[in-house]
């Protein structure tokens, strides 16, 4: 066999095997490169919440690099990203974006009619703080109330600024000069205080023997002095009577109080005084609407005060 046909067959079976590796090599490097890889979607301009269902679904990390005002990307849409669409990278790798804080200038709205807290829940809403509080009696808004705000609505102001408002704390109260009831019995007491819209604050015993019995001996504010409308006046009450009773009553008395509407719960505390003690028969919160019913020993006198939220509602007086 001649030489020339051996070298001819030994350089096509090179060129065939070498050929045939290349190939080889080429599909399995398609293969995995197919497998490993994605191409990294467009997120300029889209929700924050669907790139990073898209980048997850693809099989790649979202990481947050900061977040900045634009003019022009609304709030929580992405402003940039890296790497930028249309490379391809392995998956489990880290696409970085930039999230929009909307445009640093906002309109400030306009609270003012609005309760405090909801004003507060408004300005939130707006990426806005309230600033400084101040009050003023109104007869026009009611307590709470939102009179005025600074700066004004309408205006131009930034993302992060103060409010600062003015609030109303209902009518200016009105002043009575208070009548003297030392002296007087505790009914004819109860009466005066009752026509003259105040209430009983609380009530303190005494014992003296040279008064007469459920004589008014002093109360606070003093006669003379001015007292709110509505306000509580705290009495001390001279009582003969001193002893305490162990044992049964002989008999009660049924205290009966329906709570007002609404939607929260209030602090409820029904407290009774007697010639020598005072005990709370009554300490919890009730739902609008309910209606308490009580039980109130006669076997001596004894008055009973209702506290709602720790403010005084109702006096009554039991022989």
């Amino acid at each position: 066999m001649s030489l020339r046909p051996l070298v001819k067959f030994t350089m096509l079976m090179v060129i065939f095997m070498v050929t045939a590796g290349f190939s080889t090599y080429l599909t399995v490097h398609l293969l995995i490169r197919g497998e490993d890889t994605v191409v990294v979607p467009e997120l300029t301009g889209k929700d924050v919440v669907y790139a990073l269902q898209l980048l997850s679904d693809l099989g790649l990390n979202t990481k947050v690099k900061g977040a900045e005002y634009h003019a022009e990307v609304p709030k929580n849409y992405v402003i940039s990203q890296t790497p930028e669409a249309g490379r391809e990278i392995k998956k489990g790798r880290d696409v970085r974006i930039v999230i929009s804080k909307g445009a640093r200038s906002v309109v400030l709205p306009n609270v003012t009619g609005l309760g405090i807290s909801q004003a507060r829940i408004f300005l939130e809403k707006n990426d806005l703080r309230q600033g400084r509080l101040s009050y003023t009696f109104s007869d026009v808004r009611p307590k709470e109330d939102v009179l005025a705000q600074y700066p004004i609505p309408g205006v131009h102001g930034l993302r992060g600024a103060n409010v600062d408002l003015l609030i109303s704390s209902g009518p200016r109260p009105i002043f009575l000069p208070m009548v003297d009831l030392k002296g007087m019995g505790f009914h004819q007491a109860m009466d005066i205080l009752e026509k003259r819209h105040l209430l009983a604050g609380t009530s303190k015993m005494l014992y003296d023997l040279s008064i007469g019995n459920d004589v008014v001996v002093d109360h606070t504010p003093a006669g003379g002095y001015p007292v709110p409308l509505g306000g509580a006046v705290d009495l001390t009450i001279n009582r003969h009577n001193q002893r305490v009773l162990v044992g049964r009553p002989d008999g009660l008395n049924l205290f009966r109080h329906r709570m007002g509407e609404g939607f929260l719960k209030q602090h409820v505390r029904v407290m009774v005084t007697r010639p020598v003690t005072a005990l709370d028969i009554f300490d919890g919160y009730v739902r609008p609407g309910k209606e308490i019913w009580l039980l109130v020993p006669q076997d001596e006198p004894s008055t009973l005060f209702l506290y709602v939220d720790e403010e005084l509602v109702k006096t009554l007086h039991f022989d």
